[in-house]
């Protein structure tokens, strides 16, 4: 990948999930949560709409309420199905 300059993050460093630090290093990447809608989320487990909302609206899952749309986290969506927590 070609830098630019140091100073500066390029718009493909950013979709990368890399930046470079002040000394020229790159830095760890930061992890960006995979979210999915309640439709998605029961299309890609087999659970039902109904069930995956109702979590939400009990707070047994992670999730976040924009607007009128629920997003699920994914990944802990699937920890929570293997433990139950």
């Amino acid at each position: 990948m070609k830098v630019v300059s140091e100073d500066r993050i390029t718009p493909f460093q950013v979709l990368s999930n890399t930046a470079i630090q002040e000394n020229g290093e790159i830095a760890e990447p930061k992890i960006i949560p995979r979210m999915k809608t309640l439709r998605e989320m029961a299309s890609l487990t087999g659970l039902s709409y109904d069930y995956i909302r109702k979590l939400c609206l009990e707070g047994r899952i992670v999730h976040i309420k924009t607007g009128k749309k629920y997003l699920v986290n994914y990944d802990r969506f699937i920890d929570f199905l293997n433990t139950g927590e």
